[in-house]
This record gives C-alpha cells, structure tokens and sequence, in this order.
C-alpha cells in the first residue's frame, strides 16, 4: 500500500489567488500545502497592476514590492484623441509578478504553510470523501482542494465545474527605458486600436510593460498591433520573445459543486471582461476559500451554498456588470469612448476605483461617489488634447 501524507487542505497553484488563500488558511493553524509546477521565482506573463481594491485587500505591507505608483491614468482612442485624468488618490500600484508572486507565497510558508515547488500534478481524485493528488514523484491525501492553477486547471478539467468557453488574450513585453526618459511613460490605455479591446503601457522602474488586451478569442493578429504600437512609442523590447495568456471570463456562470473542491482566480474564470484585471478577483477569491474552508473545518460540514452566496455577491455580480459595460463599450466605439470620457462619467470612475470599489459597488454607493466629487475631495482633472 502507498503511503500518502495527509493534509487538511492542498492548494495546487501558488499565484497571488493560491499563496493568500494558503496564508489565510495557515494562519488560522490549519495544515495546508501548496503544490506548484513550476520552480520559484518564476516568470508570470501579467502586466502587474494593483488596482486600489486589490493593494487593499492584503492584511500585511506590499510597499517593498511596488514598484511604481500612479495617479494619473492616459486614455487614448486610436493613439491620437488623449485625455490625462488625474487626482490626489492613487488608483494604481505596479508590480513584477515575478518578485510579487514569489513575496505572497514566503508570507505563506512564514505563516506555515509548506510549499512544493516545481512539482506537477498529473491526477486528482475524489473518493471516500477525501481528495488524492498523484504528482510525478509523490501522492497527497486532504480533506479540501483548492485549484489555483490557472485557466487550463487540472482541477477544472477533472471535476468540470465551470465551462472555459468565454475568454479574452492579451500579449506584452518590457521595454527597457533610459535614465532620461524614466517619468516620462503614464499608465496608458489606448482603445480603438485592438478591436475589441486596447493597447496599455504600464510604467515600473527602469522599464515599462506593454501590451495588447481584447475579448476576442479568435483574434490571430494581435501581436501585430503591439509591434506597431511600440514603434510607435519609439521603444525597442527587450527581447523578441513575446509572452501571451489567456484572460478568463467565465467565472460569471461559476457553480459550486456540493463537494469540498473550490476554484480560485483564473482557473474560477474570475477576469473582468471590460478591462481584463484579474488579481484582484484572485486574492478576493483567495480570501473567501479560505475563510469558507475554515469555517467548515470548524462545522464539520462544508457549506458549498455559503461559499456560492459569497461568490456571487462579492465577485461574480461585479464580473457581470463589467461584462455587459464593455460589450457596450466595445461595441459603439468612438462614441462610448467619448461618452465615457466626459468629464462626470470619467470623474465617477476615478472616484470609484481610487476607492476601491467594484462595478456593482460604485453603483451602490454613486450617492457618496458624488457627494465626494461635489466637495472636490480627489481634485480631479481631465484635460483632454490631440496629437
């Protein structure tokens, strides 16, 4: 007979949706493991910007990792029509996941979790009511599975809890900046350009990202409107290795199964159609699983309808209304852009996001996003100009 060593709760994926979900669950003295395919640091294709909901959503300082801070946001239609918004708040704190992702999971294995890094799992299953995970040189026993690992998840892919049929494709590289020029790149979004989507360029220390975002699943091209972009820019990448990844949407017709098995961040489908961010909705889904999963422990019973109720309320009501506001966006562009991009529409916006809140959320509290902009508490500006 095999022996497996047994665990309360294995998480396979340590991304920011894995690692804070294995942080909460240690510190709350449960026995969690952490099971990675590849070695760390590793490399992660994502642009690397924390919204203000998402740098405020960890219970611990991220200050050390961040590598640029924003209050200003460039918006641009077809690269020639600009509008620089700008306030006292900060909207966006930039990171290298690399190094970002690498931090998360240390605070996890600080908090006692255990972490096996370059290890591939190759089969799960569910039998007697606890879960086995075969890896290509061991086998694990728990009691409760997270899968975190992404949009092609084993875990998905066993259990079939949600269908990947809904999803966008971004590609980015850095580009080196000179001394003389670091400052001179704003966070910028260019819409009009990419159908279906946008261009951004994402500043962080001595290099900036750039990248091509859209919904449009069958798009073959897209890299070619990065090219072009960038030469525009008159910046030269840094290599020609392009990176491209998936950015999931489906996480809007997420069920939770009765069983004690629960998808995190993009192997969930949590990514926002409209502007693609996607580490929010993982440490969110993270904090949830967590908090679902101790509780359950603490019951006996796992309450897979709690744990539904607060997808839906916290993450997927959000991810909804984002999808049908960028189908429209998408949809009537110029005009949604310069319907958007009017001073009160664009004031709300910056209010919003520099608050942390989500679509359903700004929503909910427009009556206190507009007193605040009556009282001119953010000072925001939007200067529009032509180039």
């Amino acid at each position: 007979m095999i022996s497996m060593k047994k665990y309360d709760v294995i998480i396979i994926g340590a991304g920011p949706a894995g690692s804070y979900a294995a942080y909460m669950l240690a510190k709350s003295k449960i026995k969690v493991l952490v099971i990675d395919k590849y070695s760390f640091p590793r490399y992660k294709p994502c642009a690397g910007g924390l919204t203000a909901k998402a740098f405020n959503s960890f219970d611990f300082p991220i200050s050390k990792e961040v590598k640029y801070s924003t209050n200003t946001v460039v918006t641009s239609y077809k690269n020639q029509i600009f509008h620089n918004i700008s306030g006292n708040k900060i909207l966006v704190k930039m990171v290298e996941r690399k190094e970002f992702d690498d931090f998360l999971i240390k605070k996890a294995i600080d908090s006692g979790a255990t972490f096996l890094d370059g290890m591939k799992v190759t089969e799960v299953t569910w039998e007697n009511a606890e879960f086995c995970i075969k890896t290509d040189s061991e086998f694990f026993r728990c009691n409760y599975l997270i899968g975190a690992d992404g949009t092609n998840s084993i875990v998905n892919r066993t259990f079939n809890i949600v269908e990947r049929d809904l999803y966008g494709f971004a590609v980015e590289i850095n580009c080196p900046v000179s001394k003389n020029n670091i400052g001179k790149f704003n966070m910028t979004f260019d819409f009009g350009t990419v159908p279906n989507g946008y261009l951004w360029i994402f500043p962080k220390d001595e290099y900036v990202c750039v990248g091509a975002y859209t919904t449009n699943k069958k798009m073959k091209n897209i890299q070619k409107y990065l090219i072009d972009y960038i030469e525009k820019l008159g910046l030269v990448p840094e290599s020609e290795n392009f990176k491209g990844h998936v950015i999931p949407h489906y996480g809007i017709n997420y069920k939770q199964p009765d069983f004690p098995c629960i998808l995190v961040g993009d192997a969930a489908g949590f990514g926002e159609y409209w502007t693609g961010e996607g580490i929010y909705y993982a440490v969110k889904s993270g904090t949830i699983a967590a908090e679902v999963i101790s509780s359950s422990i603490k019951s006996g019973i796992f309450d897979h309808q709690a744990l539904q109720r607060r997808y839906q309320k916290e993450i997927i009501q959000g991810l909804k209304l984002a999808y049908y506001i960028g189908k429209f966006f998408y949809g009537h562009l110029p005009l949604s852009f310069n319907l958007v991009m009017s001073y009160l529409p664009v004031s709300i916006m910056y209010e919003s996001a520099s608050r942390g809140l989500t679509f359903d959320q700004a929503f909910s509290k427009l009556p206190v996003v507009l007193s605040s902009l009556i009282q001119n508490k953010s000072h925001i500006s939007n200067n529009k100009y032509h180039r």
